[in-house]
């Protein structure tokens, strides 16, 4: 999600405190996961494909979900 979000990887490594060939490597990964191109790279720039960009949305509504969930179940504490 941090590559999403700056489209830089060496910015991703730097916020995630991991190197950039780890980060690399999981993207890698996801790719083959999800047999697609995540990131269309064009000389030292990189963009999200359309895939990317399907994956990126639906990480970041999974993420609100769980915000929301972690907000409610802690009300329910109190």
């Amino acid at each position: 999600m941090e590559v999403a979000a700056n489209l830089s990887f060496s910015k991703a490594s730097e916020i995630l405190f991991i190197s950039q060939p780890a980060i690399s490597k999981h993207i890698k990964a996801l790719e083959g996961f999800y047999k697609t191109t995540l990131f269309e790279r064009k000389g030292n720039t990189i963009h999200l494909s359309t895939g990317g960009k399907l994956l990126y949305n639906r990480l970041k509504e999974a993420k609100k979900i769980q915000n929301q969930l972690d907000f409610e179940l802690n009300i329910l504490k109190t």
